[in-house]
């Protein structure tokens, strides 16, 4: 009993994270402890099920190696996690660290489900990088697991603070990246260094920031206020995707649209070129408060997101007349693009909203690669295998209506 009760002090321990200074230091950020943030994803009063809480318990300031890996059920449904611990060393990637990583990777693999980043972490220690980056089993192996589970479970990160280089890789290998507002920032190097690099003074922000990267890079998909807006975001998006390609997406109650189907004469000007918002056409399409909008703020002249017909979830790809006319520009072909693929790759039927005018014409989008790109769109609406539905909803013209599943491409 003695040996239980001092294993059972020691778990406790373990659990209340770093050193004092680290959790001075999340209250300073105004975050929350990992095990707390934790509370607000997973159900029941024993809410998840750790794994590896032990690693390197004998080093007194790297409890659980920063890092808390495990399962936990949301909404009824087991859930991998990952999530660094940032009052132990800023979250860094150690030894043991990245392995705990790893092997959620492969188990969720194994076991064909979900699987959560919570991503708090200034990357990896430096006194133990000699050969980490390039070894079997290493910072290597995090990305070439994440490239492998890919389309086979759905992989959703959430930036909780700044994270560069290596780090910064996780978030955008996911196939959705949340971003908390305030907190978060990613880059391939930090301020500092591209000082040293190009002597460019900037911020995190500019260089990294949740608006940045919402309204100019495309890197990511939500920007969310605060960390509990953050797991409600995650666990509506569950909600839309299946646990593994080869499963299907569970159901919900059917609900009629926001808007009556009636009103669509309505909404729609007689005019070609008139502008008009396809938010109003999607409400009156899809079942009522069913439609989530994925990188709502980038490339908007095309709408993509999803929503539910009579309780079925679908991927909805709309052109937007409001912005830009709704013709298709290089930013908003691969933004199409990836969105497809990610609906095929999870077995997820596809709406298109088809109101073009084409892809945009001109010196400054064959610049950007508006052919490569267009192809892009063009090959990915082709390949999907899904079932796919066309509504021209008031005109296609040029090769905006291939890129928009069209009659040549079987809707």
């Amino acid at each position: 009993m003695e040996r239980e009760e001092k294993l059972q002090e020691k778990r406790e321990e373990i659990k209340t994270g770093g050193p004092e200074r680290g959790h001075d230091k999340l209250e300073e950020l105004n975050k929350l402890f990992v095990r707390d943030r934790l509370d607000l994803y997973f159900d029941g009063d024993e809410p998840y099920f750790e794994t590896g809480l032990f690693a390197r318990n004998q080093e007194d300031e790297l409890p659980a190696d920063g890092v808390v890996t495990g399962t936990g059920e949301i909404d009824d449904r087991l859930v991998f996690f990952a999530a660094n611990d940032y009052t132990v060393k800023a979250g860094s990637i150690g030894d043991m660290h990245g392995e705990k990583i790893l092997r959620m990777q492969e188990r969720a693999s194994e076991a064909k489900r979900p699987l959560l980043y919570l991503i708090d972490s200034s990357g990896a220690r430096i006194d133990e990088a000699a050969g980490y980056h390039a070894a079997k089993g290493s910072a290597g192996s995090l990305f070439y697991n994440h490239s492998r589970l890919s389309g086979r479970v759905p992989q959703i990160g959430v930036l909780y603070g700044p994270c560069f280089a290596g780090t910064a890789y996780t978030p955008v290998f996911c196939d959705f990246t949340i971003m908390v507002e305030g907190m978060a920032g990613m880059a391939i190097a930090s301020p500092r260094m591209v000082k040293m690099a190009t002597g460019q003074e900037i911020s995190i922000q500019e260089l990294g920031g949740p608006e940045m990267h919402a309204k100019k890079s495309g890197s990511i998909d939500f920007v969310v206020e605060d960390e509990e807006e953050a797991a409600e975001v995650s666990k509506q998006l569950l909600t839309y995707l299946p646990d593994s390609y080869d499963e299907p997406v569970e159901r919900q109650e059917p609900q009629p649209p926001e808007t009556s189907p009636g009103e669509i004469d309505d909404i729609i000007p007689e005019h070609p070129n008139a502008p008009y918002d396809m938010h109003d056409v999607i409400d009156a399409t899809v079942d009522e408060g069913s439609f989530l909008e994925v990188q709502k703020e980038y490339a908007k002249e095309l709408i993509v997101g999803f929503g539910r017909l009579d309780g079925r979830t679908v991927g909805v790809i709309a052109n937007q007349p409001k912005v830009k006319g709704g013709s298709i520009f290089p930013k908003s072909a691969d933004k199409g693009a990836e969105f497809v693929w990610l609906c095929d790759a999870y077995n997820i039927p596809l709406l298109y909203l088809c109101d073009t005018p084409g892809f945009m014409v001109g010196s400054s989008v064959e610049e950007q690669g508006i052919l490569r790109r267009g192809r892009k769109f063009i090959f990915a609406t082709s390949s999907a295998t899904v079932p796919k539905m066309c509504v021209v909803v008031r005109k296609a013209y040029g090769a905006g209506i291939y890129a928009m599943c069209g009659p040549a491409y079987e809707p």
